[in-house]
Formats: structure tokens, C-alpha cells, sequence
């Protein structure tokens, strides 16, 4: 178990309003999430923009909300930085309302300090959400069939990419830095609300990690059938599926939700409010009896996944 896991774990058997993306408050029927962004562990100067940086902070509690059935509606911006910064940080903040006003989210407060570094935090509310409709990681279901957006992968590959320097093909270079400087933010509470699906959890440390989460908290067994259709580009380019399996499980930061349903749900890749989105659903296993997370032939426990206090995240 790691530290993070650790606390986690403190705080989930010691308050029983933690334990998904979101907490929910019945008083007022909002969910509320909060996440910090710290200088050289989410982010480097060297290679990120300000508009990167924003994007990363705006996207990793946008997603949050969305994967817990909610609308994301308002946000409280907390910044610490070094006064050597103050340009930088003006941009960044210049840019974060850019997205915010984009995507219709309120800037409604938040706080300044001096730091030695930057530390940007985040927390975000939604809009009045009735419980009952409320997405939970713990809700899968037996003969639920497990589902998330295509492309994952890419993320990983980036920040491998661009720290020790592949030798990638162009388009799948540029695909892969892009995915990790500017992850593809999608916008999908409206479609969820149409579909009854029974539990979900964004993709934020690793598909695996995530997995692993709705198994545990769900208890019940998760078995993956199908991994090829998330990302075929990168089957095809990296021609051996050990390694392909281990990319698209431990690839971080991607953003996207995973979310179980008894529902066929890949007909809705032809429906136009899914494509014009860029939203294409893949089906990757199916909800059993049991626990833990199992792939055939595969020893998921080697699988490298992101560690906020390990350095082990460029290992496939």
C-alpha cells in the first residue's frame, strides 16, 4: 500500500463522506472535490506552458465532478509562489478563467500565499445534484460490463516521450506530448445522465489504479476481455501486446472516466451527440463475482503505475 493510499485510507474509515472523486452535501445537494497541482511533481517549467498548467489544474477537478454524475459549477482558486513567479503566475491565472468562462464555471473565491515554490489548488463544486443521481465507485454490479473513452495510452507515452526522448514516429509524437501537456478535456454529464450506469471513477493516477478502486470499494471481481480497441494506433506501433498491456494500464493523468453498465452501450459511438464530443466507447471486461482486477496471462502486479512519493513512473 502506498503513503497516498495510506491516508486515503485514515480518512475513509474515520468520515464516511470520503471515498469517491466527490463528497456530496445533502444540505446544500452539491458534490465538492478539491486537488493540488505542485511545481516539479505535476508540472515543469522546462517543458510546460502556462496554458498547460491551467489546463492540468481545470481538467483534473472538471473530470472529477463529471465522473460522479455532476455538473461542475463553481471553483475556489488557491495559489502559494515565489515572487520571482508573478509574471508566470498572472498567466496562469489569466488562463485558468479562460477555461473556466469556457466551460461555464464560476471563479467564486479562494487565497494567495508566498511559497519557495508553485503550489496551485483547486476545489470545485457542482451544481445541484439530486443523490439518487449520484455516480459511485462502489455501485458495480455482477454482469456489469466495463467501459471508457478510446485513446488512453497516450499520456504515459508523452512524458516518456519528451524525458527520455523516444524515437517515435511523428504523428504518434506529437499525439503523445499533446495528450500530456493538454489532456483532451471532454465535457459528458449530460450524456451520463441519459444511461443508467451503475459506478464510475476518472482515470487520473492510472486506468489500473482506477480499476483496482471500483473492485475494492465495489467488492466484486473485475475481469478485462478486451484492451486492443482503447488504443489500435498503438497496438499496431508497438507490435507486442505485453508491453502495449502495460502502457495502457499504467498511463496516468488521461482523464477519462471508467464506468460499469448492464447496458450494451457502444451504440451510442453512432450517435451524434457522442461523435461530435470525439467521445468513442470502448468495452474492456465485464463485472464477476470475487475480487482484484485479472487479465489473462498477465501479472498485473508489475505493472509500474504512478507513485506521488516513488520516481518509477517512466518504467513500462
Amino acid at each position: 500500500m502506498s503513503n497516498e493510499e495510506k491516508i486515503i485510507k485514515y480518512f475513509t474509515k474515520n468520515y464516511n463522506k470520503i471515498g469517491d472523486d466527490c463528497a456530496y452535501i445533502s444540505q446544500t445537494k452539491q458534490l465538492i472535490s478539491s486537488d493540488t497541482l505542485v511545481e516539479n511533481k505535476h508540472f515543469d517549467l522546462n517543458y510546460f506552458t502556462p496554458k498547460n498548467i491551467a489546463h492540468r489544474l481545470f481538467i483534473a477537478n472538471y473530470s472529477d465532478i463529471q465522473s460522479s454524475g455532476g455538473k461542475p459549477k463553481y471553483v475556489l482558486f488557491n495559489v502559494s509562489f515565489p515572487n520571482k513567479n508573478f509574471n508566470l503566475v498572472n498567466q496562469i491565472i489569466k488562463d485558468f478563467r479562460g477555461y473556466c468562462l469556457r466551460y461555464g464555471v464560476e471563479i467564486i473565491g479562494g487565497d494567495t500565499t508566498a511559497s519557495d515554490k508553485i503550489f496551485l489548488s483547486l476545489t470545485i463544486i457542482s451544481d445541484v445534484i439530486n443523490k439518487n443521481e449520484i455516480i459511485k465507485r462502489s455501485q458495480a454490479k455482477i454482469n456489469d460490463k466495463i467501459y471508457t473513452f478510446s485513446g488512453i495510452g497516450y499520456s504515459k507515452l508523452g512524458y516518456m516521450n519528451i524525458y527520455k526522448n523516444l524515437k517515435l514516429p511523428k504523428n504518434i509524437s506529437a499525439l503523445s506530448k499533446k495528450q500530456f501537456l493538454s489532456p483532451k478535456i471532454y465535457t459528458y454529464y449530460d450524456l451520463f445522465k441519459k444511461h443508467k450506469l451503475n459506478s464510475c471513477m476518472d482515470v487520473s493516477d492510472s486506468l489500473l489504479s482506477t480499476l483496482r478502486s471500483i473492485s475494492s470499494q465495489s467488492n466484486k471481481k473485475i475481469v478485462l476481455t478486451d484492451l486492443l480497441n482503447i488504443n489500435k494506433k498503438l497496438n499496431v506501433f508497438l507490435k507486442n501486446d505485453q508491453l502495449y498491456n502495460s502502457l495502457i494500464l499504467s498511463s496516468g493523468e488521461e482523464f477519462v472516466p471508467v464506468f460499469t453498465s448492464p447496458l450494451n452501450l457502444l451504440k451510442l459511438n453512432n450517435k451524434k451527440s457522442f461523435k461530435t464530443r470525439g467521445i468513442k466507447l470502448t468495452c474492456i471486461g465485464r463485472i464477476e463475482k470475487g475480487k482484484g482486477v485479472h487479465l489473462k496471462n498477465s501479472n498485473l502486479n508489475k505493472i509500474k503505475i504512478f507513485d506521488h512519493f516513488k520516481n518509477n513512473y517512466s518504467v513500462l
